[in-house]
């Protein structure tokens, strides 16, 4: 039966059965396939089955599918091995045996050997003098792999100084370097070489799967001689007349089990060359000491990767942190406070206050997204924010920012916005509400108003035109703005934090000051978490009208 792989960014998997003709897949109970995701709809996408396959589309969700890397806009077929992203998760089609595409068929004269048995080379003086000639040939190879990596090289350098060895020690006309990539793992070809012009592009998946998953070297002297590819088109194009390979396998350290991380191969296409088993030894024992080295290479350069991307993170995150607020501007009768806590080390929340001509402005947005894309285009929203928000007319202003956000963001991101204009004498708030989170103004006397008007999203098409609404504050009332990742919070039993308890919990300690509400309003949520990281950005303003009297 056909299945999805289901790999969440904290690395837990899990395997799903396509068990029925129609399977949705959203963060509703009521989806076949759940996902507690915070970026995910409640009825995100469907997976339908057809006369001629497997479909993949999304259901106009809020962020949006990926369908190996490309945004979903229309029904497309699944192959084998597909990725969809929403969200935190990458789901992987693995269909059943009947809907794979055939493997090559293993040639009938194909020989296998264990990689343990060709890579132990005996120190002890051999008798024969076949063995003798056969040892000392396997042994200088290896002394002069062990000698040559050594030398600490940068991966593909590597790469090309084993192929090298390699072809130093047998007649193989093209040879190819494989490593395990991606979800779930397959080989991939990282270096390839040929003495003919043509650089090797493929390998035969039956070929490579055994000889990884099994842990054995394969020889096949002579491909024409199985009367299964003599009349295989693909194996005449090619001209591929002997092949080997052999796994990149070595003892993991203070584990005692072998670690297979790809595959060596090579073929030649001469019809009087056939390999032997000698070559095959050779390819074995090279593949072994070259394989330790290839690992500890890569994950070194992984490493130092890492570094470059902490440290880099690390200083956008102190520039995103000097471009929100340093503390609230002082407005005499009121109480103001924000604060801004990214999932990730950079985020695509943005708050922002200002004064101007005894007015108050406050800023609060949320862009599709996280992480680093989603901070750089939080720098676009706030540049446009700084450059119109003063204008005369609220409404104006917001068409202006949209415009500007719509000229520098891609077709597949947007931007949900509320902004507003306080006149602290009056208290009277003129406010626009781009298809933002509902603010909650909070009245002494307990009831609530959801601060609604305004127009669509940032950032999807110019020329659209907004409203502003007006509300006032009086003495005791209090407003609260929040990003999504406030309400969209999970616990562990998969339920969401939601609205409705975010207004209820506010409107029980609306008489708290902003700074303490704020406080109450984070620790409510981390105890409803009950420890699951954040998969958003949180962000909260609190304005507060102080009573009369104070």
């Amino acid at each position: 039966m056909p299945e999805i792989a289901i790999q969440t960014a904290g690395g837990t998997k899990e395997r799903f059965p396509i068990a029925r003709p129609r399977v949705t897949i959203g963060r509703s109970r009521e989806s076949d396939i759940f996902l507690p995701d915070q970026w995910l709809s409640r009825n995100h996408a469907a997976i339908e089955e057809r006369m001629d396959g497997f479909y993949v589309n999304d259901l106009s969700s809020k962020n949006g599918t990926l369908l190996n890397g490309e945004p979903l806009q229309e029904w497309r077929r699944l192959r084998p091995g597909d990725i969809i992203t929403l969200g935190e998760h990458t789901l992987t089609f693995c269909p059943d045996d009947a809907g794979e595409e055939e493997d090559e068929p293993e040639p009938e004269g194909t020989r296998v050997f264990s990689v343990r048995e060709l890579s132990d080379i005996s120190t002890r003086p051999a008798i024969d003098p076949v063995d003798l000639q056969r040892q000392n040939r396997v042994l200088a190879i290896l002394s002069k792999a062990a000698s040559e990596l050594v030398v600490h090289r940068p991966l593909n350098e590597l790469f090309d100084l084993v192929l090298d060895l390699l072809f130093e020690a047998v007649a193989a006309e093209r040879g190819a370097i494989l490593l395990l990539e991606g979800t779930p793992p397959r080989p991939v070809i990282k270096a390839s070489t040929s003495r003919l012009g043509e650089p090797l592009t493929r390998v035969s998946r039956s070929i490579a799967r055994r000889a990884m998953e099994e842990r054995v070297s394969l020889l096949i002297p002579n491909v024409l001689d199985d009367v299964r590819f003599k009349s295989e088109d693909s194996i005449l194009a090619s001209g591929i007349r002997t092949a080997m390979c052999a796994p990149l396998w070595f003892t993991a350290t203070g584990e005692g089990t072998d670690s297979v991380i790809g595959l060596v191969y090579v073929d030649s296409l001469q019809q009087s060359h056939s390999f032997g088993e000698d070559d095959l030894r050779v390819l074995t024992a090279l593949a072994n000491v070259a394989a330790a080295k290839i690992e500890n290479v890569r994950l070194l350069e992984e490493s130092l990767e890492k570094r470059h991307m902490e440290e880099d993170m690390r200083l956008a995150a102190e520039i995103q942190t000097g471009l929100l607020p340093r503390g609230a501007p002082d407005v005499p009768g009121y109480e103001l406070v924000g604060i801004n806590q990214p999932c990730r080390t950079v985020g695509g929340d943005y708050y922002d206050f200002a004064t101007e001509d005894g007015r108050l402005f406050i800023a609060l947005g949320d862009v599709s997204g996280k992480g680093t894309g989603a901070a750089l285009l939080m720098t676009v929203l706030r540049a446009a924010v700084r450059a119109h928000w003063m204008e005369e007319s609220l409404a104006d202003a917001v068409a202006h920012i949209n415009r500007t956000v719509c000229q520098n963001v891609p077709s597949n991101k947007f931007v949900t916005f509320f902004v507003a204009s306080l006149d602290p004498a009056s208290g009277q708030v003129t406010y626009v509400n781009a298809g933002h989170n509902p603010p909650l103004l909070i009245r002494d006397g307990a009831e609530v108003e959801l601060l609604q008007e305004g127009g669509m999203v940032l950032g999807l098409f110019e020329g659209v035109p907004y409203e502003a609404g007006r509300v006032e504050m009086r003495p005791g009332d209090t407003l609260l703005a929040y990003s999504d990742g406030v309400t969209e919070t999970w616990s562990p039993e998969g339920d969401e934090f939601g609205e409705e308890k975010l207004s209820a919990f506010a409107v029980e300690r609306r008489r708290l000051d902003p700074q303490a509400l704020q406080d109450e309003i984070l620790r409510e949520i981390g105890r409803f978490e009950a420890g699951a990281r954040a998969t958003d950005d949180r962000t909260l303003v609190v304005l507060r009208r102080q009573p009369e009297g104070r």
